[in-house]
């Protein structure tokens, strides 16, 4: 580089681009000034070296393209974490509070009175069934809704023991109850692939709340959160118990997991764990 003239004057340029960078600084125009003072350095260097020692200010203009480059690598930084934040904000923030569970307002079915009592032979819930016990295959899993003609939920259990147990299947009780939606949701996931992986050879006794209250209490069966499910031990009694607050969305990437690990017994971390059956000197509530 030539020696510094005795009457050097400061390049315009070289000032301006340590302005402009300067100013990018206080008023975060990161893009614009970066760019704008990059451009004004090279320049103001390029003029410097020519001028041959009449115009000075080379440090100047290194500080502007510095600045510059500090401005560019901060808005990248920035837009990078936005994308970052954009795709997996749980990354950031952690996972969501679980939601807690979706506790219906069921209440016992009234009994009826003399006055309105119902003819002989028809029982409360029994007119919202279908006559006969149903029983549909649905893929890798089985499907049984009772019928109007159970009166009793005990005898109903034995025989699908017995039937899951010659079909090597695993009898789940489903607790369900009319315009439960969450229930609904589950209806319509079984038919996906991944509720079909997680429950195959899985013996499903679907019964509603209201037709089988009593029975279901006597069983320990919890009917305040829907739907629920009682994996079935070989004695006839609930050996495990979950309900639909242990998932998010009713969706199948999200019970399939939970009811599948639920009967192969391998479902440990809970929202909601189950207490058991009650004991025999306990009065079910």
């Amino acid at each position: 580089m030539p020696p510094r003239a005795p009457d050097s004057r400061l390049n315009a340029t070289a000032l301006l681009a340590l302005l402009v960078g300067i100013f990018g600084t206080i008023c975060l125009f990161w893009g614009i000034a970066g760019i704008g003072a990059i451009v004004l350095g090279f320049v103001a260097v390029h003029e410097i070296k020519r001028s041959e020692g009449r115009q000075h200010g080379r440090g100047f203009a290194l500080a502007g393209i510095t600045l510059g480059a500090l401005h560019l690598l901060a808005l990248s930084l920035g837009l990078a974490a936005v994308f970052v934040f954009s795709a997996h904000p749980t990354a950031f923030f952690g996972r969501p509070a679980a939601r807690p569970p979706r506790a219906t307002t069921f209440l016992p079915p009234k009994l009826p009175t003399m006055a309105s009592a119902a003819p002989t032979g028809e029982r409360l819930g029994a007119a919202s069934r279908e006559p006969v016990t149903k029983t549909t295959a649905l893929g890798k899993l089985t499907l049984v809704d009772p019928g109007g003609e159970v009166s009793a939920l005990a005898p109903l259990v034995a025989a699908q023991q017995r039937l899951a147990t010659s079909e090597h299947q695993k009898l789940v009780l489903w607790v369900t109850a009319t315009d439960c939606m969450p229930c609904n949701g589950v209806s319509v996931a079984l038919a996906h692939r991944r509720m079909q992986d997680a429950l195959a050879g899985v013996r499903f006794l679907r019964v509603d709340a209201a037709d089988f209250h009593v029975e279901l209490a006597k069983l320990g069966v919890p009917v305040d959160v829907m739907p629920g499910f009682a994996l079935i031990g070989g004695d006839g009694s609930p050996a495990d118990y979950v309900n639909g607050g242990e998932w998010d969305a009713d969706i199948p990437e999200n019970i399939a997991p939970v009811l599948g690990n639920f009967v192969r017994g391998t479902y440990r971390t809970r929202r909601n764990p189950w207490r058991g059956p009650p004991r025999a000197d306990e009065t079910a509530l």
